[in-house]
Order: structure tokens, then sequence, then C-alpha cells
């Protein structure tokens, strides 16, 4: 497990990279209210949440409305504490004070990133242990891995891993981990057993085919949590 320390302009608290690992993503949610579907989230006990939009620039007006929702989500800090991330973005990160950015190897680099966002969380996407390992020697703050489970949100660049690639994974790096890609309610026990640190959901929760999604949220927080 991991945790740091970081100040935002809805004051500084400590912030824990441990639980459930909430992506709210423009491609999944199409037509949905993602301030909302945040809020529900955290009435639901998430304590972090990441906001991905990979078409944000098709227009000057798209931009435009993907940081006012990036703002808007952000804002929510004032009435609840959680770990903001931006993907892939470090205007959005600067202007909306996000608490860290989370990137890829098609991305800034980790090098990049940290003289930008100083001692704030850099987290990074990683599809083999040789890529988490050398990646963590670049100093980002948590490494994803996956797709753990076949995913609609992951093409055919990004393989399956297994839960058993994971482990080694896990007992591998020093850094947090997250475990990310096909994870729901038939195999989040097997994922949470490899002593992950945190647990990325899109589908599973964005989508819960007419579910609540505050109690969906609480039932995953819940298992991640008892460990």
């Amino acid at each position: 497990m991991g945790s740091a320390t970081v100040g935002s302009d809805w004051g500084a608290y400590t912030l824990m990279l441990q639980g459930l690992y909430a992506i709210i993503d423009e491609g999944v949610l199409i037509g949905e209210d993602l301030v909302r579907v945040a809020q529900d989230y955290l009435e639901g006990g998430i304590k972090i949440i990441q906001y991905r939009h990979k078409h944000r620039h098709e227009s000057t007006q798209s931009y435009q409305k993907y940081l006012q929702r990036a703002e808007a989500i952000g804002a929510l800090r004032s009435q609840y504490a959680f770990t903001y991330i931006i993907n892939d973005d470090l205007d959005a990160f600067q202007k909306v004070g996000a608490d860290g950015i989370h990137v890829g190897k098609d991305d800034f680099s980790i090098e990049e990133c940290r003289k930008q966002v100083g001692s704030k969380i850099i987290g990074y996407s990683s599809h083999s242990l040789a890529e988490a390992l050398e990646a963590e020697k670049r100093g980002p703050d948590y490494v994803a891995f996956g797709a753990i489970f076949p995913t609609t949100t992951k093409g055919p660049g990004h393989p399956i891993q297994s839960v058993e690639k994971l482990k080694v994974v896990v007992e591998s790096l020093k850094v947090p981990v997250v475990a990310i890609g096909g994870i729901g309610r038939d195999n989040v026990q097997d994922v949470v057993e490899t002593g992950v640190a945190m647990v990325a959901m899109i589908s599973a929760l964005g989508r819960p085919q007419s579910k609540n999604r505050v109690t969906e949220a609480r039932y995953f927080v819940d298992i991640i949590n008892k460990r």
C-alpha cells in the first residue's frame, strides 16, 4: 500500500493509494451526467476517481466541455475527501488542481510529468511485468497492470494478463499496483486476493445494468476493503 500527502485548492489531506479506483470514461458513459456519476461513486464510498476522455481534442468546443466537467468533478472535493486523477492531460491537471495524473507509454513521459506536477501523484499503465518494472525505476507513485480479464474498453494492443501474472507484478514491485481490465462481481475476489493495492473499474461501475450506482459502488468498496 502507498500514501501521499498532497495539497489542493480544496484543502490538504492524506491521500491513500488503496481501495476501489473508479475511472469515469467519456467513451463508456456516453450521454451520462458525469458529475452526477462521480457523486454517486463518492456517496458509495469510493476514494479515488480518474477522469478520462480520449477524444477531448476533437474540437475546441469538445475540449472546453471536457475542462468544465473536469473542474466540476474536482470541485466535489469541497464535499468529499477523495484522490482526483486526470488521465493524460497536463494542462487540464494544472487548470483543475488535480491530485495526480495518469499516463501510459504513448503519453507524456513520467519524467516530464514529474517536472510539472512536483510531488503530486503520477500513475503509469503497464501491460507486462518487464514494462511495470521498468516504469517503477522512473519514479511513478503507482503502476497499473492489465488487462486482467477480457474487456471491451481495451483493444487488441492490450493483451489479457491473468490473475496469476497480476500476483507476480504485485510481489515484484515496491510501489502500489492497480489491477484493471474486465473486473466485476464474478472475479473481484480473485483480484483482491493477490494483495493488489487498488482495483480499477470502468464498466462494472458505470454501466451497472439498471442497478443503483451508489449501491454498486458500496458493494465493491466493502469487498475490497475487507482484506
